[in-house]
């Protein structure tokens, strides 16, 4: 067994949420921004030291690998993220790059070589706040988005800079092919806060994810006539903002319908913005979430109805209704799975089964190489939030648990070649 992995995780965390220059302890680190590069330089110089293979892809994700016994395999991905939403929390995404890190430099120290290689990935755009859709990279690395159509994603609040001017512009817009045909894995394993509370209220230390629910991420827009606000009469109103309010009341009343489903409206614009004009033009943007294919559709096919419904009752006109993200409940590979369960039971932790209820780069390497991941309690289930907080003990228990599950999947790979 190899020694323990120590609290330099942990440590990292802290220390490296002052790259983002966030004054209330969070992170404000947006996808290819200025921080998102200090981020970047600081891993490359990280994994260098250790004497890694570092390679930028052409979506900018970094990719640090220790050679293992048999360098003909894939390797064993261990992959998160360092970007954050605007309001992010310093555990969402670096805890598991920064797991992998540990990892590398376990294995370094110890002399230990696995058979196959290990690869840290640190995958680019994972949140989505600056450009959608979110876990892009992930997304064309697993051939379910062009990469041609990534690269023209523009920001949410600059349409004219696109991800590609930006991975450019940061100096990381790598050659290394993003496909995971000619840069394949042979599993990739993550750790990541909950971002929920499930854990906190049973007190298992482990998360053991072993699906994901389905998501719909829309934007949204309506056009409609404005005037003066002071001299035209309710009756004849064309007001855009009205009509997307009732949208926003019904969004809600959908998702509290489902039970066991969410769905919020996010991003909203008006204009104009001023006292003595109606709004003519409004454009928001709604996610969705369930366990159940069906029970998505459903949900996604009652607030297309509404809105358009709304529309024509209101004298609006849709001008968007487009799908920007999509996944469908996944379960991941059993095999992985076992993988991460053995390792938090041979360690002793206690652990129980979790479905993932949001998207993680994961998601999409599930698609088409083992995947598994593992959970570490948040407290009060939050995320995407300066207050999010996972103690030095959980962190340093998933993190062995993710080190346990890549020794069992290495081994079971020297067993099938």
């Amino acid at each position: 067994m190899l020694q323990p992995l120590s609290m330099a995780s942990r440590d990292t965390i802290q220390s490296t949420c002052e790259i983002a220059g966030a004054k209330d302890g969070g992170l404000q680190r947006l996808s290819c921004d200025d921080n998102d590069k200090i981020a970047r330089d600081w891993f490359a110089t990280q994994v260098q030291e250790l004497g890694c293979k570092y390679e930028i892809d052409a979506m900018g994700s970094q990719w640090a690998t220790l050679e293992g016994q048999n360098n003909n395999l894939p390797p064993i991905g261990i992959g998160s993220h360092l970007d954050s939403v605007p309001t992010g929390g310093k555990f969402d995404g670096p805890l598991g790059v920064f797991t992998g890190l540990e990892v590398l430099k376990v294995l370094k120290t110890s002399g230990k070589k696995t058979y196959a290689p290990i690869s840290v990935i640190n995958w680019t755009n994972e949140e989505g706040a600056r450009f959608t859709p979110g876990c892009m990279s992930s997304a064309v690395w697993a051939q379910k988005l062009d990469i041609d159509y990534a690269h023209k994603c523009s920001d949410t609040m600059d349409e004219s800079i696109t991800i590609i001017d930006e991975l450019k512009r940061i100096g990381y817009h790598g050659s290394k092919e993003v496909s995971f045909k000619t840069n394949p894995l042979s599993a990739h394993f993550e750790i990541h806060i909950e971002q929920g509370s499930r854990l906190e209220k049973s007190g298992k230390k482990v998360g053991v994810v072993d699906r994901v629910q389905g998501m719909r991420w829309f934007n949204i827009s309506l056009r409609g006539e404005t005037r003066h606000t002071d001299t035209t009469y309710m009756d004849i109103r064309k007001d855009a903002l009205v009509g997307a309010a009732k949208i926003v009341l019904e969004v809600e009343r959908i998702g509290k319908a489902s039970k066991t489903g969410m769905a919020t409206v996010s991003l909203f614009k008006s204009s104009p913005q001023n006292f003595c004009n109606i709004p003519d033009s409004v454009d928001f943007s709604f996610s969705m979430q369930h366990t159940d294919k069906s029970a998505l559709e459903e949900m996604a096919n009652a607030i297309k109805k509404f809105v358009y419904d709304t529309a024509q009752k209101s004298g609006l006109e849709v001008t968007k209704y487009q799908n920007v993200w999509s996944f469908n409940p996944a379960e991941f590979d059993s095999e992985a799975v076992a993988c991460v369960e053995s390792a938090a039971k041979d360690m002793g932790y206690t652990y129980e089964r979790l479905c993932s209820h949001t998207g993680h780069d994961s998601i999409y390497t599930n698609m088409v190489v083992p995947t598994a991941m593992v959970f570490t309690p948040c407290k009060d289930g939050i995320s995407h939030s300066p207050l999010e907080y996972a103690s030095p003990e959980n962190c340093s228990i998933g993190a062995q648990t993710i080190l346990g599950a890549v020794l069992k999947y290495d081994s079971l790979l020297r067993k099938k070649h």
